[in-house]
């Protein structure tokens, strides 16, 4: 007979079998953390990461997941692009445990400030948009990758190469200005040192500028001293709006050709008409008069049909394709899910030293901005042929558009 013990221990026993059934691997959900400016005056970046991430997740869940599981945006925090509250969030992300992925915030500021937090934590880690090299290479770009982190940004040296080469072909007095982030500061270098290259020659001035700063005159007018032909901005889109209104009303005309900052909703609201003949480099993915293919045309599908098109501020003016800078907030989003989720597919497991150790055998992954190819040395998505340099015109109805130049 059965004693009254050995029937609640049965039971007991019972009880955890079911608990560990509900909870096992095949039945949660692989956990990714984000936090990126979901509000504020840079939010073009984070809100569009947080829906390109919800897209690649959508995508992914309708193929069954990855391991048996499915996938989602567990944790979702906004830190306005200020490094302070990126900090704040990312260490939110790190204390828990649940979390197997992470997609980083945007911008060089917010990344620099937690991304020594994240290598030492050691979970995969996507960097959508910081451009400082150090983000992915902290020894310099001639030497390994941190072991945990990938990226989809452009690379400043990447983007350099892309402004020196096109702006040396057709003018001889650069002027540069740029944020005094490490983003500003590191590309204004590797711009400099590019054009100095190419050319023999030094740039006529070189000015720096605090973000968010209402008026940038006084920089402006030491360019025009010294006899810039032409003056390239390295920093963000609003920023970029105050320098063009600021070289109007010095008399300062040049043309104005800047970083991927220039494509960016920002400018082309904070400038107005002012910002016809500014010249721009950025992801030739989603270039006007470029129907798109592939995975980023899935992207764009489903885009459509999650968030409309219609005065959507992510899609721009033209119904038929996205607006130039979708590539690198969408398309960074749904790309860094992407190449994370393939990591533990290749991994088998969520455990973070093998999934970071499945980051080297990503080999022709298919994503919206290109195909992902990585080893310890190479964690760049972009490369100096996926740019384009565009340029603001007007339309036959007087809108004012993105055209592509080169590519």
């Amino acid at each position: 007979m059965t004693s009254r013990h050995t029937l609640t221990w049965i039971a007991r026993a019972l009880g955890v079998a079911l608990v560990a059934a509900a909870t096992g691997a095949g039945a949660q959900t692989v956990k990714i953390g984000n936090t990126g400016a979901l509000t504020g005056p840079y939010n073009e970046f984070g809100e569009g990461t947080r829906r390109g991430i919800e897209l690649a997740i959508d995508r992914i869940n309708a193929k069954g997941g990855v391991l048996g599981r499915k996938v989602e945006l567990a944790i979702s925090l906004d830190d306005q692009l200020v490094p302070d509250r990126a900090v704040q969030n990312i260490r939110k992300i790190l204390d828990a445990p649940e979390i197997d992925v992470i997609v980083g915030p945007g911008g060089s500021g917010p990344t620099l400030a937690v991304i020594d937090m994240v290598t030492v934590d050691g979970r995969a880690y996507c960097n959508p948009q910081a451009q400082t090299p150090t983000v992915v290479y902290p020894d310099g770009v001639d030497k390994p990758a941190r072991k945990n982190v990938i990226s989809t940004a452009i690379q400043n040296d990447v983007e350099a190469q892309a402004l020196s080469g096109y702006t040396t072909q057709r003018y001889k007095k650069i002027g540069i200005m740029h944020e005094s982030t490490g983003y500003g500061v590191s590309g204004a270098q590797l711009l400099s040192a590019d054009i100095e290259k190419l050319t023999k020659s030094k740039p006529v001035a070189v000015e720096s500028y605090n973000q968010r700063a209402q008026d940038m005159t006084a920089q402006i007018s030491r360019v025009q001293r010294a006899g810039a032909d032409v003056l390239v901005v390295v920093g963000l889109g609003a920023d970029m709006a105050v320098i063009r209104r600021n070289m109007l009303r010095a008399g300062f005309d040049v043309p104005l050709i800047t970083s991927g900052g220039g494509i960016s909703l920002p400018y082309k609201e904070g400038a107005g008409e002012l910002a016809v003949g500014t010249r721009a480099t950025m992801l030739a993915t989603y270039a006007p008069g470029k129907v798109p293919s592939g995975v980023a045309k899935e992207l764009t599908d489903a885009y459509a049909v999650k968030f409309g098109k219609e005065k959507d501020r992510w899609w721009g003016d033209d119904p038929t394709t996205p607006q130039v800078y979708f590539a690198l907030t969408v398309g960074a989003g749904f790309d860094c899910t992407n190449m994370l989720v393939e990591a533990i597919r290749i991994a088998g497991t969520t455990e973070p030293a093998k999934v970071v150790a499945a980051i080297n055998q990503i080999k022709g992954l298919q994503i919206s901005n290109g195909v992902a190819n990585f080893s310890p040395t190479q964690r760049l998505l972009v490369a100096p042929k996926d740019l384009g340099m565009f340029e603001y015109v007007k339309n036959d109805k007087g809108q004012v558009v993105l055209s592509i130049t080169k590519q």
